[in-house]
């Protein structure tokens, strides 16, 4: 009987001489122990736009605008992140102060608490952090305490369709999206004068 050819490209002929051979696939804890490799530097974007805190909000929206990101870390001495501000910051800070972004200073609204990340730390755990604290971008910070890239969701979720690779998979992007959208128990404050 003559061998049947594909009628598409797209369509193979099963092996004939050879048979069939499966690889196993690797375990749960196997997939986790090389994710767990997966570092934030290998993830991290670059290069970072910051500004000092003696910058006006007009100069942070800027930078937001021209580079299309939507946080803007604060720099202080020798490149050590003092502070960071969010374009909801910015929003909120001209809505409720009634001035122009050129009057108010990036140091009257930026947020002193900082959560950051060390480039040699998994993504997976940079991945818990942002769910644990609900926020969508990490710092990314050197051992002298040097801003030396950023960690964001879409980093993690660009990198997700391989999580051998990246360390995170879509489900955990999943987990922190819903982490991150969840309403806040505290109510952040603003200075209103």
């Amino acid at each position: 009987m003559p061998k049947k050819t594909p009628s598409h490209p797209s369509q193979k002929t099963p092996p004939t001489t050879k048979k069939a051979t499966s690889k196993k696939a690797p375990t749960k804890k196997a997939s986790r122990k090389a994710a767990t490799r997966a570092t934030v530097a290998d993830r991290m974007s670059r290069p970072v736009h910051r500004v000092d805190q003696s910058a006006s909000l007009n100069e942070a929206a800027r930078l937001m605008w021209e580079h299309d990101i939507g946080v803007v870390p604060v720099i202080g001495q020798d490149d050590r992140v003092e502070g960071i501000v969010t374009d909801r910051d910015i929003a909120m800070a001209a809505y409720l102060q009634g001035r122009t972004l050129r009057s108010i200073s990036v140091r009257d609204v930026m947020s002193t608490t900082v959560q950051g990340v060390r480039p040699d730390e998994p993504t997976h755990g940079a991945s818990s952090k942002m769910a644990q604290h609900q926020i969508r971008r990490l710092p990314v910070i050197d051992s002298e305490g040097a801003l030396v890239g950023m960690l964001s969701l879409n980093d993690l979720a660009e990198g997700s369709a391989d999580a051998k690779a990246s360390g995170v998979t879509e489900h955990d992007v999943a987990d922190i999206l819903r982490a991150v959208c969840a309403p806040r128990t505290v109510k952040e404050s603003f200075v209103t004068s």
